[in-house]
Order: structure tokens, then sequence, then C-alpha cells
């Protein structure tokens, strides 16, 4: 289970363009961040998004409610 949480948060690292490495000494080609200190920047990222979609929804709930 652990694996496949480690596999999907690699897909979203790079799907998001969050450069990050399976481990600290598998520096991605611009090594600026610890692996920890990588997946603290792609929650951060991920938390972000989210507000940017939520605020979407709730943009276009507002058009759709007042047409």
């Amino acid at each position: 289970m652990e694996q496949m949480l480690r596999s999907m948060e690699k897909i979203w690292a790079r799907a998001t363009g969050h450069l990050m490495g399976s481990t600290d000494s598998d520096k991605p080609d611009v090594p600026i961040l610890t692996l920890r200190e990588a997946r603290i920047a792609l929650y951060l990222k991920t938390f972000w998004t989210v507000i940017h979609v939520i605020t979407c929804v709730f943009i276009i709930a507002n058009v759709i409610r007042h047409w």
C-alpha cells in the first residue's frame, strides 16, 4: 500500500512539474530539495491547485445561478 502511495506521489509530482526523486540520493535534474522538503513542497502545490479548482467551481456555479 505504501509503495503505491509513493508511486502516486511521484506521478503527481511529475504531473505538476515538481522535481522529486525516489530517495535523497536519487536527485532530480535540479537537486535543490531533500526528499522530505520536496514532499512538503508537493503538498503545498497540491493544496494550491485544489484551492484554484474550488474557486473555479464556485465562479462557474455563480455564473450558472445568475444566468
